[in-house]
Order: structure tokens, then sequence, then C-alpha cells
């Protein structure tokens, strides 16, 4: 888990307090949301709900709504608060915490006979730090995937541990067949890899590299293809490869790992957040 300081999560709330963000396959998994674990709580009273989306000053949450639902809101003055509960690497705890809010309103969801509502939230004050953490995180993530893409890192073992991979050494297929390879750079675009044979005759092909992340045992697969090969001096046993990854299938925890590097946020099983 990334350790975050408190001036970080400043700058996330200026810069991405109003953005929304949607908690689809891809944001449940990278952020650890737990979505059966979340619940709104009114005067005592549960309801369990389903997280839609969330930014930094409100969210919109699916309930089924009823009766007793409506009499409590009501008796409350529309004051509510959401229980957000996240999975914690290595802890059989998660981590839950409560954002105080204000129902701002109601609108169907589902089919005419569903009695499920989407409810719009507005938080009363700013959210717990590791919200701000965690939402900020993601954004930041998908802004630096596109303004810094190109960017590449060189590796060493060094660097390796920085990122939060487990080895430089690597497994890529290449026309379905699997070869060793060790990193030689690495960026959210893709990579270039050091690879025994004649690189040459791989240019154009599918390729997909696995990667083992420390955080996790995490293994992410990356499609890509290989667009170009550069000969190593002195060396004709091995060559370097361009691998080009598909933009539309990079893995967003991979994502997170190169925005963390080149944000100077730390890896390792820290607190999500540190003043």
């Amino acid at each position: 888990m990334a350790l975050i300081t408190g001036q970080q999560i400043t700058n996330y709330f200026k810069q991405f307090g109003d953005v929304e963000v949607a908690f689809n396959k891809d944001v449940i998994r990278a952020t650890g949301l737990m979505p059966r674990n979340n619940l709104l709580k009114c005067k005592g009273e549960y309801w369990p709900c389903f997280v839609y989306s969330s930014s930094m000053k409100g969210a919109k949450v699916v309930a089924s709504i009823k009766e007793d639902f409506h009499a409590k809101i009501k008796a409350a003055n529309n004051f509510v608060s959401l229980q957000f509960s996240f999975k914690v690497p290595d802890k059989a705890a998660p981590l839950v915490f409560f954002v105080s809010a204000r129902v701002a309103g109601f609108s169907k969801y589902g089919d005419a006979k569903s009695d499920l509502s989407l409810i719009n939230l507005a938080y009363t004050q700013q959210p717990p730090d590791d919200l701000i953490a965690k939402l900020g995180r993601l954004l930041e993530t998908n802004l630096n995937s596109q303004k810094r893409k190109e960017e590449r890192i060189q590796i060493n073992d060094n660097i390796i541990r920085k990122i939060g991979l487990k080895s430089k050494s690597v497994i890529v297929l290449i026309d379905n067949i699997p070869r060793k390879a060790i990193i030689r750079d690495i960026s959210f675009s893709g990579t270039k890899l050091i690879i025994a044979g004649i690189a040459k005759f791989l240019v154009n092909k599918v390729a997909l590299i696995r990667l083992d992340i420390e955080e996790n045992d995490l293994i992410l697969k990356i499609p890509g293809k290989v667009v170009r090969f550069e000969p190593i001096a002195d060396r004709k046993d091995i060559a370097s490869i361009a691998i080009q990854f598909e933009e539309k299938l990079i893995p967003i925890e991979y994502k997170v790992l190169i925005n963390d590097y080149l944000s100077g946020i730390k890896p390792g099983a820290t607190p999500p957040v540190s003043g």
C-alpha cells in the first residue's frame, strides 16, 4: 500500500475535488472497494447500498428504498452517513470509515418494477484522507498516463524495487511462444526488453508480457505488439525489442505503479495516508 503525504492529500483535493469516479469493475479492483460492505446509516439504522460513483465532495449510491427509509431520512432532515469498506493488503480487517452527507435527491434505478433508487449524496465536510487518497491517486494516474505516457524509466535492481515489481526478469509470450527477457526500460505505454535470439524476426508480432507485483503477489498480463528491435553492440546472441502496449487493455494497477514512481509515492506495507 502506498505512503501518501498530507501535502499530496491537499493537492488531490484542490485538483480533483469535483471529479467523479465511477466504481466500475476495474476501479473496484484497483481500490479494493468491498461492494457488499457499504452501508447508509441514518438515525441508528443501516441500509445496504452499492457505491455507484464518488467524488471528494459527494457520491451516488444505489439502494432499496422503502417507506421506512423515507421516514428516517425525513426525521433526520436528510442527513445520513455513508460507510465505505476497502480491502487492505496483507490484513484480515478491512479499512472502514464513514462520510457525513446530505441526501440531495433520488431517481429511479433499473426497471419499473424495481424498488432500487439512485441516491445523490452531498458530503457535508471534507471526507477522510483515506478516501481522498484513493480517488486522487486514481485520477492522477489517469491524467499522467496521457501527459507522461512516453516518459521512460530506465531499469536497474533498485528502480524495480521502487516501482513494486518483484524482478526485472520477466516472461513474454511472442506469437504464443514464451521467452525469458530482462526489462531495459518501462513506461505507461510500453517497454523495452533484452531478449535472446534474432530479434528482427519478432517485429510486428503479437506479445503478452507477464509482470509479478510485490503487493498481494499480483500477476499482471499486458498485451501489446513488438514494434521494433535494436542490436546490442558486440552481442549477436541478444537484442533489444520494444513492445507497444495495447492502450485499452493496460491494467489500471500497472498504471498506478508507474504513476506512483513518477510522482514520488513510496510503495510498501504502510498506512495509505501519512501526515
